[in-house]
C-alpha cells in the first residue's frame, strides 16, 4: 500500500474531501495533519512490533574505532544479525552492550576479523563500534567504464575478495546490490538501495568503488514523508511505498482515523476507537511467528567460561 492509497482510506472514513492539492481540504483536517497522525501511528508500530525490517551495509577500514549507525534504526532492540566479509568468505557477528565489550576483549582478531559489533548513543546520534578493531580494510575498486543511473551491470578492474552472491558496494555515495559476480563485473543490481539515489557514476581513473564488507539486518522506523510547503503532498510522496503488510495497514488505518477524528466529533470517532496498544503487541505476534524459523541459529549467545572472551563460534578463542 502506498501513501496515496492510505491517504485516500483515511479522507473517506473521516469524510474529508480527498483532494491532494490542498485547495478543499477540510481546513480543520488538512493534508499535513493527515500525514503527520499517519506518521505517527507508523512509528508506534514499528515501535513496538519491530516490523520494518531492512539492511544496512557499510565498510569497515583498518583501525576504525566506530561508524554511524543506520539513521532510522531502533535504538531498543533493533538490531538482529549481522556478518562481515573477508576475502570473500563471510563470518558471522554477535551484537553486545558496552558492559560486556570492554572488559572481555584484550585480544587482536585473528585474521583480521572483527567480531562483536557494539551499537551506542551519542545524544540523538547513534554509531557502531567494532570489537577488536579490524586489522583489514575494505576492499576498492575502479570503474572500467560510465555507468548511468539505471545501468543492471557495473564493470570494475577486479572482483575479486567479494561474495559471489548478494553482496553490497558502494560506488561515490550510491549503495548497490548485486545479484551475482564474475571476474571484473556486477550483475542484475538494484540500485540505490539504503535510502541512496540512483546516480550515474563517470569516474574511471581512481578507485571508486568500495566493498561493503559489514551487513547488518535491523528493525527501523518508516521513512519520513511529508507535505510540500504550500500543504500540497508531491507525486513522489503519494507513490511512496509504506512498509508493514497491507493486513497491518488497516489497522494503522483505523487507529489514525480515530486519532483525527476524536479532535473533531467524538461520537463519529468511536467508531474507530479500539486499544492500539494491544492491536500493534498483536501485530508484533504475528511478525514473530512469521520469523520464528529464519531465526533459529543466530549467532547470539553467551560466552563460554573460562576459556572464551564472547567471540562466537570460536573464531578469536582466548586460551
Amino acid at each position: 500500500m502506498n501513501v496515496q492509497d492510505a491517504y485516500t482510506r483515511i479522507c473517506f472514513d473521516i469524510g474529508t474531501a480527498d483532494d491532494t492539492s490542498g485547495r478543499s481540504v477540510n481546513p480543520q483536517v488538512s493534508n499535513k495533519i493527515i500525514l503527520i497522525k499517519l506518521l505517527d501511528q507508523l512509528r508506534d508500530y514499528s515501535n513496538i512490533t519491530k516490523g520494518i525490517q531492512d539492511v544496512y551495509s557499510f565498510s569497515l577500514d583498518q583501525q576504525i574505532s566506530f561508524i554511524a549507525a543506520p539513521p532510522l534504526a531502533l535504538r531498543s532492540r533493533g538490531y538482529m544479525f549481522g556478518y562481515i566479509i573477508s576475502n570473500g568468505t563471510i563470518f558471522p557477528m554477535d551484537f553486545r552492550s558496552p558492559t560486556d565489550v570492554f572488559p572481555n576483549f584484550r585480544v587482536n582478531p585473528v585474521n583480521g576479523i572483527t567480531n562483536w559489533l557494539m551499537p551506542w548513543q551519542a545524544g540523538h546520534t547513534g554509531y557502531l563500534s567494532g570489537f577488536p578493531n579490524s586489522s583489514v580494510s575494505a576492499l576498492t575498486a575502479t570503474l572500467t567504464s560510465t555507468i548511468n543511473s539505471s545501468a543492471t551491470t557495473v564493470p570494475i578492474d577486479s572482483t575479486a575478495g567479494h561474495i559471489h552472491n548478494f553482496g553490497r558496494i558502494t560506488v561515490d555515495s550510491e549503495k548497490i546490490l548485486y545479484e551475482y559476480k564474475d571476474d571484473t563485473n556486477f550483475y542484475n543490481c538494484v540500485r540505490g538501495v539504503e535510502q541512496t539515489t540512483a546516480a550515474s557514476h563517470t569516474n574511471v581513473t581512481t578507485p571508486s568503488v568500495t566493498q561493503n564488507n559489514i551487513i547488518l539486518f535491523y528493525s527501523r522506523l518508516p521513512e519520513i514523508f511529508a507535505t510540500e510547503s504550500d500543504g500540497t503532498i508531491s507525486v513522489s510522496t503519494l507513490a511512496h511505498e509504506l512498509e508493514p503488510c497491507n493486513e497491518h495497514m488497516k489497522g494503522i488505518i483505523k487507529a489514525t482515523d480515530w486519532e483525527l477524528l476524536s479532535k473533531i466529533d467524538v461520537d463519529r470517532a468511536s467508531l474507530y476507537k479500539t486499544d492500539f496498544e494491544d492491536m500493534y503487541l498483536r501485530y508484533e505476534k504475528d511478525i514473530r511467528s512469521g520469523h520464528a524459523r529464519n531465526k533459529q541459529n543466530v549467532n547470539i549467545r553467551s560466552p563460554f567460561p573460562g576459556h572464551e572472551s564472547g567471540i562466537p563460534f570460536g573464531t578469536n578463542l582466548v586460551y
